[in-house]
Formats: structure tokens, C-alpha cells, sequence
């Protein structure tokens, strides 16, 4: 991951501001629960991203901003992906983690949404320099001070030896703890993947759970293959390409080789994600998870894709619970 000098990750801007979008859904069954995102970002932060459809969608009223078949898609994964670590956490922490570690934390809100949850406990925010210094200051705009309970740590993970960067921070290997590393394995290469992997393994205590997301790498070929699809415009042209994905079909090995035990995989894209958490109290569902395809040769591009999907029978973007043994 590239970014300018003292520029923050562009691609972390956009994800807050697509969970601040979907913080405005009036269905509160499908709203996304990250209710401090909004008062995170700013004008001047949403300008980074002014290619990207979420920056005006954000002006606009909630229901026209879902118009675009782009903002509606994106928003509706980050929701599935908020509630899902969210709902790990609280499980983490009512079986008896003291320690929440935020690898690559971005604009992570949960320290402070979950804030009674975490009385007593200890939350380490890990991530690159210039993202982390621009959200302190947006937290001290909003909350007024940096929380106790809150330790930031800066890592890059491509050259940085991660429980070095946790042990400085006050990290305990002892104390069962739960990690969260969201929106990050798939712009890394595979070497430093599995050399966090393991870090985690080898410095947790037994019981520890880390959730993550990752790709497929049928997902990364596709992206490889279809250049014309919306992602390339941001991810890789701002200098955050997705360049790695798990073999497909071999996940619990590769997670096993680097010493942690699969429990759980949700897949964005198949009808227990949908059905958990894209249902309106009505019963009607939110609406896809695929979206974004350029209107030019939409059909076919969308048909090689599915068919891609079925023929390797690949996760393709997925959120995995995992255990230290």
C-alpha cells in the first residue's frame, strides 16, 4: 500500500464514509450500526476520494444516494462486514478477552462505540502513520481527548515486526485477546499475510480469536482480467491495488499452516450473509451485493464472472473467524 507523503490510506476514507451512509437507513434492522463514522470524516477528507461515488452520496438524501447501483452494493457489504466483527466482539469479550487489538485500524469506531463493553479492557489501534495521526485529530475534534482505554501503535506490516510494534504499545501475549484485521490482508503480499498470521499464533493466548476478511484468489484473477470494473479506479490507481487472495478451496490449510484453527467463514455473497443480515423488518431483503458493473457489455461481463464463481467454487471476498489453539 502507497499513499503521498503524510497522505492517509484513501481507500480507509471511503470506507467510513460508506458506513456512515449506511448509518442513515431508517430500517434499523439493516442499518449500519457505526453511528461516530459520520462525525469522523470531513469535507476536506471526502475531497481525497472525489472520484469515488460515496463522496457526494453522502450530501445527498439517503435514498437518492442509493440510486447509485455502486454506493447501494458497497454500503450494503460494509454493513454485512460491521456486524459481523461487531457481533464477534461482544462474544470475545463477554468469554473473557481483556485485550481488543485493531490491525490496521483506519477509522475504527468500536473502541468508542462499545465503550462501557470495554471498561477495563485495553483496545490497540495498529496502522500506518499518516492514517493514524489524521483519525487521532479527528477524534480529539470529536471526543474531545484520546481515551485511556485506547493505545495507538504505528506499524507498517510490510517491514515491521508486529509483536514488537504490540509490546511496545503494552500488548500482554498472556491475556486472551481479540483481533480484528479488517480491510488489509488483501493489498499485502503473501509473505507478510503469513508473517502476521503467524505473529498473531505464535504471541496470543490460547482461546485468542482473530477476525479478518480476505479474498479468494479467483477474486484477485478477476480483477486481474476485468480492468474495466469500477474498483480499479480507486484501489489501484490511488496506489491500493488487491494483490493477494487465499488459494481457493485450500483456506482452513493455508490458516492452518500459519498455526490458527478456521471456525467460521461468512461469504458476501451467498444467502446466509443476505438472509442475517440484509433483511428488513418487512422481510424483504436490502438489496444485492454485487454491483458497480460498468453499463458497457454489463451482461456479459457479469455472466464470465458468475461463471468464474461457480467453476471454482471460490469464496471470492469473505470474513473468517479464527482461534489460536
Amino acid at each position: 500500500m502507497s499513499f503521498g507523503p503524510g497522505q492517509p490510506s484513501r481507500t480507509s476514507i471511503v470506507v467510513a464514509a460508506l458506513r456512515a451512509f449506511g448509518a442513515r437507513e431508517p430500517d434499523s434492522s439493516v442499518r449500519n450500526p457505526d453511528f461516530l463514522a459520520q462525525r469522523l470524516i470531513t469535507d476536506d477528507d471526502l475531497r481525497l476520494i472525489s472520484e469515488h461515488p460515496i463522496s457526494w452520496a453522502l450530501k445527498k438524501d439517503y435514498q437518492e444516494g442509493r440510486q447509485s447501483r455502486e454506493v447501494a452494493a458497497m454500503s450494503n457489504l460494509m454493513l454485512v462486514r460491521t456486524r459481523f466483527v461487531d457481533d464477534h466482539l461482544c462474544h470475545a469479550l463477554q468469554n473473557g478477552a481483556t485485550q481488543v487489538i485493531v490491525l490496521g485500524a483506519g477509522f475504527d469506531t468500536r473502541a468508542y462505540r462499545f465503550e462501557e463493553l470495554l471498561r477495563n479492557k485495553t483496545v490497540f489501534e495498529v496502522d500506518y502513520r499518516s492514517t493514524q495521526q489524521l483519525k487521532k485529530r479527528r477524534l480529539i475534534e470529536v471526543l474531545g481527548t484520546l481515551p485511556k482505554h485506547v493505545r495507538f501503535a504505528e506499524v507498517d506490516f510490510n517491514k515491521d515486526a508486529l509483536e514488537d510494534v504490540l509490546v511496545s504499545a503494552g500488548y500482554r501475549s498472556s491475556e486472551k485477546s481479540f483481533l480484528i484485521w479488517e480491510g488489509v490482508s488483501m493489498y499485502l503480499p503473501e509473505a507478510a499475510v503469513r508473517k502476521t498470521l503467524r505473529t498473531i499464533a505464535q504471541h496470543s493466548a490460547p482461546g485468542s480469536t482473530l477476525v479478518m476478511d480476505f479474498a479468494g484468489r479467483a477474486m484477485i484473477d478477476i480483477l486481474e482480467e476485468f480492468l474495466n470494473l469500477p474498483q480499479h479506479k480507486y484501489t489501484t490507481h490511488w496506489g491500493e491495488p488487491w494483490i493477494f487472495g487465499l488459494p481457493d478451496k485450500q483456506e482452513r490449510e493455508f490458516f492452518r499452516e500459519c498455526g490458527l484453527e478456521l471456525c467460521n467463514v461468512c461469504s458476501f455473497f451467498k444467502a446466509d450473509a443476505i438472509n442475517r443480515y440484509l433483511t428488513r423488518s418487512d422481510g424483504t431483503k436490502l438489496g444485492s451485493l454485487r454491483g458497480g458493473i460498468p453499463e458497457k457489455n454489463a451482461f456479459s461481463t457479469m455472466a464470465r464472472m458468475t461463471w468464474r464463481f461457480f467453476t471454482t467454487k471460490s469464496y471470492w471476498y469473505a470474513l473468517a473467524e479464527l482461534t489460536v489453539p
